[in-house]
């Protein structure tokens, strides 16, 4: 972030010029550790004091990490029964606390989640997932040039690593793990990454994730997955989105059908990828 001083600045500290500049930041004391850190150049120079004055014409450079903005929730559906959200990435399945459990999405994914408003209604939902009559979509971005239009994969998946906050799930050996199954379509390619639509037949964890991993396509941003991405396009996050979740309402028995758009970071790697 390159500043030019203008003489309404002149006699201003280093500090309080960019305190008035950078209105984006809210954290004072975050640009004065960056000063401190030898973030902050004056003309080319780099200046750890917070209180030296500037002058009109003077350039300060400063390195920042400007803080995420955070995504709205957006409502999707409700009724007395159940309620379906579009989840922002950065946010845990298990965080929304006024309503009841139904199905998990991973930290970083974003979209369609399902909740219950009643015990009763949570432990309906559950069975109709047990029933595989929940019937969902993601999209993913992952990385390098698919060139099958659709393909099926149906294996078995074990727990390979568990660690402090999160576990690791691979192909498992002949006669152990869960049966996973999930249909792949492709949507659009490009000679570095390419656009993917999931259904997930079966509901294992990080099945989706895995399936792709599996077949040399990790979604892009997972780095649980992938230490290394052909992909030069920077990920800003885990590129799966849940897209669309449709089933019979265990109360009303009419079907409920919902689509959550993807959010802008999605939108934005799309069009940097594929274009328009």
């Amino acid at each position: 972030m390159r500043l030019q001083v203008g003489a309404s600045d002149t006699g201003k500290t280093l500090l309080a010029f960019l305190r008035d500049r950078l209105t984006e930041y809210p954290s004072v004391k975050a640009v004065k550790r960056a000063i401190e850190a030898k973030q902050c150049k004056i003309n080319g120079r780099v200046e750890t004091f917070s209180t030296h004055p500037v002058k009109k014409g003077d350039w300060v450079e400063i390195h920042l990490q400007l803080p995420k903005k955070e995504h709205a929730i957006q409502l999707l559906f409700q009724d007395e029964d159940l309620i379906l959200v579009n989840k922002p990435p950065g946010k845990t399945s298990e965080s929304f606390t006024e309503y009841f459990l139904v199905h998990r999405l991973d930290k970083d994914t974003s979209g369609v989640i399902l909740f219950a408003k009643t015990k009763k209604m949570q432990h309906a939902l559950i069975d109709l997932f047990r029933q595989r009559k929940v019937q969902k979509s993601y999209l993913a971005i992952c990385d390098g040039k698919i060139k099958e239009k659709r393909w099926v994969v149906d294996n078995y998946l074990e727990k390979k690593v568990a660690y402090q906050g999160g576990s690791l799930y691979g192909k498992a050996p002949t006669g152990k793990g869960k049966r996973a199954v999930t249909h792949f379509h492709l949507l659009q390619a490009c000679e570095i990454a390419s656009l993917v639509c999931a259904e997930p037949i079966t509901g294992r964890t990080h099945q989706v994730r895995v399936h792709l991993k599996g077949r040399g396509h990790p979604v892009l941003g997972d780095i649980q997955y992938a230490r290394h991405f052909t992909c030069p396009i920077h990920a800003p996050r885990q590129m799966l989105h849940s897209h669309e979740i449709r089933f019979v309402h265990p109360h009303t028995h009419k079907e409920v059908h919902c689509t959550a758009d993807p959010l802008n970071d999605f939108l934005q790697m799309q069009k940097k990828l594929f274009g328009a």
